[in-house]
């Protein structure tokens, strides 16, 4: 995963071993039922089946294991829009993988979605939380924006207001992932995505 930093925070380069990944999968569906408060350590460590002194060898507290899922969920957000955009193409097929690659990442792993958008929205919110999303979302804002306007260097696309153009992107693909998490539709396919992006870059295009 990559190590994403900012003057907040920062989110650290981690591979979990297998033990880890039992305990964070255990925690991720309690937490999900019961919520973080009414879970407790011991119902985790049944769940993962293994001992309690693991679980606070490798995370210190369920505090600790809390963190540690949402700072992978962040890593894996920003890790899979660097990923599409990692080829040389064209904007308008950058934007496709990475809206592609969110999208069936959705589907694949629906209940992880719904306990990060539920952070997202809860109020109070831990600190934590805050810190972790916003250097993950300003991180993948940077990465959007930089390939957008290498675009216009290139008169893929016309010059306009990058910010703008960004609230058009995500809100679109934020808009598509809250309805498929809360309802079942849209279904989160590869052509949705696709023709998202064409309707946005289509609107984007010089006038010839």
């Amino acid at each position: 995963m990559f190590r994403i930093s900012t003057d907040r925070y920062i989110i650290p380069e981690v591979e979990r071993s297998p033990s880890e990944q039992r305990f964070l999968d255990a925690a991720l569906e309690l937490f999900s039922e019961k919520g973080y408060e009414a879970t407790s350590v011991r119902e985790i460590c049944e769940r993962a089946g293994i001992t309690r002194p693991t679980l606070y060898y490798f995370f210190k507290s369920k505090e600790g294991i809390y963190r540690a899922l949402i700072e992978d969920a962040a890593a894996e957000f920003h890790e899979q829009i660097a990923q599409g955009l990692e080829a040389e193409q064209t904007l308008e097929r950058q934007y496709k993988q990475v809206a592609r690659v969110l999208f069936g990442d959705a589907r694949s792993r629906a209940k992880r979605w719904r306990f990060m958008f539920s952070l997202v929205w809860a109020t109070p919110r831990m600190p934590v939380v805050d810190q972790v999303f916003h250097t993950s979302y300003c991180h993948a804002l940077k990465l959007l924006g930089s390939a957008m306007e290498k675009a216009v260097a290139r008169k893929e696309i016309a010059p306009g207001p990058t910010q703008i153009r960004l609230l058009v992107f995500m809100g679109s693909l934020g808009e598509a992932l809250s309805g498929f998490l809360i309802t079942g539709q849209p279904e989160l396919t590869d052509h949705l995505a696709d023709s998202l992006v064409d309707t946005i870059i289509y609107g984007w295009r010089p006038e010839k």
